[in-house]
């Protein structure tokens, strides 16, 4: 289904053009991203609940879908929406320098990294996490993005930083932030967003290996047994212990060879 639906003869080609303009996959996403907010304002918070992703809601209500809807849940916002700009722009850089496959794949890592730490948590003891919105996926975009290209430069009205120091920025003020109010929760996955980017545009560039256990020494093969015993083997047999020792099958090779040896003198 994957190579189906992403084949690999179009993984830098655009997904479609709009206005002689190439439109790639990181668009759509950022499309969807800001969509979402309409549709939050016109459902309500009490109907987009539903969508939230935690522990007791996917395995206990059995709201199945939630590891995959909890990006949905935005309320409007202008950060918001310029989280979605910047999907837009980093996320297309990031796509057109991997290709689309790797890029869903890291989409769909970023997606699932959120609800595996909200269950492992869980599952230690630690209750009442969950996650919801766009904003770590596209703040996990932006990390790749730094990751891949670090010295590329970003502009902010005046001022104009390396990407990897904007995103040491980024990281460093959200944690200070999750520190002071004491929300754990917001901090860990945080963590768990960047280094789960980080660690998948390096493994993708070649920068480190995942390891892998050392394969067992291939058994020395057995020699193979003789189908028959040989006709000196039957000679020496019958010095030793006489004809009666012999078996019926070596009474039968010995025979066949002397056959054979009468046959050759005549």
């Amino acid at each position: 289904m994957f190579n189906s639906w992403f084949p690999e003869s179009q993984d830098r080609l655009p997904l479609t053009w709009w206005k002689q303009h190439p439109v790639y996959l990181a668009a759509v996403v950022a499309l969807a991203g800001a969509a979402s907010m309409v549709v939050f304002a016109v459902l309500g918070p009490g109907l987009m609940g539903h969508l939230v992703f935690s522990f007791d809601a996917a395995f206990q209500e059995w709201h199945l879908w939630t590891p995959l809807t909890y990006v949905l849940v935005n309320p409007p916002g202008l950060f918001l929406l310029l989280g979605c700009y910047l999907l837009w722009n980093f996320g297309e850089a990031v796509e057109r320098h991997l290709g689309r496959r790797v890029f869903v794949r890291l989409l769909l890592l970023l997606l699932a990294s959120s609800p595996l730490f909200v269950c492992l948590f869980h599952l230690a003891g630690v209750r009442g996490m969950a996650c919801a919105g766009i904003m770590q996926l596209e703040f996990g975009v932006f990390i790749a993005f730094a990751t891949l290209y670090p010295r590329a430069k970003i502009s902010i009205i005046i001022l104009t930083l390396d990407a990897w120091v904007m995103a040491a920025i980024f990281v460093g003020i959200n944690a200070l932030q999750c520190l002071a109010a004491r929300d754990w929760v917001s901090l860990i996955l945080l963590a768990a967003n960047v280094g789960t980017a980080y660690a998948f545009i390096r493994y993708e560039t070649g920068a480190f290996k995942l390891p892998s256990f050392p394969k067992p020494a291939p058994k020395a093969p057995k020699p193979a047994k003789s189908a028959a015993p040989a006709v000196d083997d039957i000679l020496d047999k019958i010095s030793r212990h006489g004809m009666q020792s012999l078996t019926a099958e070596e009474r039968r090779i010995l025979d066949k060879a002397s056959d054979e040896m009468k046959r050759r003198a005549g």
